[in-house]
């Protein structure tokens, strides 16, 4: 018996899903997930008191890893290590968000969730605005980004994208057969130096 519903969604276990893949790239990677969320309220008390707890909560533990990996391995090899983390582990979360298994993957209930999502989640406090909302397409944009500035004012700008990288994720894998996103063109993203960011969701009907 399905144990969630519409208004209780999917929750994963982050903690087995981190662990699991540092496993496959990093020596001891239980030791390494343990110390670092050991010294992540120190780690967390040199970040500025203006970002909202809540998003404190999403977006710290991720940048300390990052930066404990990037001070063994180097920048690089960190980078690759946390987007191949974050980008599965971050969907995992958006499945949940969007009730991919609690409500009808439909282009209706996608735009549904994702306003949803962006009204409650970690997203709730970047200004958005919906340019076009119809049948066949969902256009809004993002004018800021309070992860891209977090991560800028904590020295890895860098993650933006791969926080970008989720939304790709989430919207090209939510109903593949009849929906595509893209960001209307290269260069539209905060993290690329844009004043916004563009979301552009098409609708395929089927014949």
């Amino acid at each position: 018996m399905l144990k969630t519903t519409i208004d209780r969604p999917g929750k994963p276990l982050l903690a087995l899903l981190v662990l699991g893949i540092l496993h496959g790239y990093v020596k001891h990677p239980l030791l390494f997930l343990l110390t670092t969320i050991l010294t992540l309220p120190r780690f967390k008390r040199h970040i500025p008191k203006e970002f909202p707890d809540e998003f404190v909560r999403t977006a710290a533990l991720q940048t300390w890893l990052y930066i404990r990996l990037k001070e063994r391995m180097g920048r690089e090899k960190a980078y690759d290590i946390v987007r191949a983390l974050v980008i599965p582990v971050g969907l995992s979360v958006q499945q949940g968000n969007f009730r991919t298994v609690e409500a009808p993957r439909t282009f209706e209930n996608l735009i549904h969730f994702q306003q949803q999502t962006n009204r409650e989640g970690p997203t709730r406090w970047n200004e958005l605005e919906i340019i076009e909302q119809n049948d066949e397409r969902y256009v809004f944009r993002v004018k800021n980004c309070l992860f891209h500035e977090f991560f800028t004012q904590m020295g890895v700008p860098e993650l933006t994208a791969v926080i970008c990288s989720v939304d790709n994720a989430i919207f090209n894998t939510y109903l593949p057969e009849e929906i595509t996103f893209h960001r209307d063109g290269v260069g539209n993203r905060i993290a690329d130096g844009a004043p916004e960011c563009r979301f552009v969701c098409e609708h395929h009907k089927k014949t």
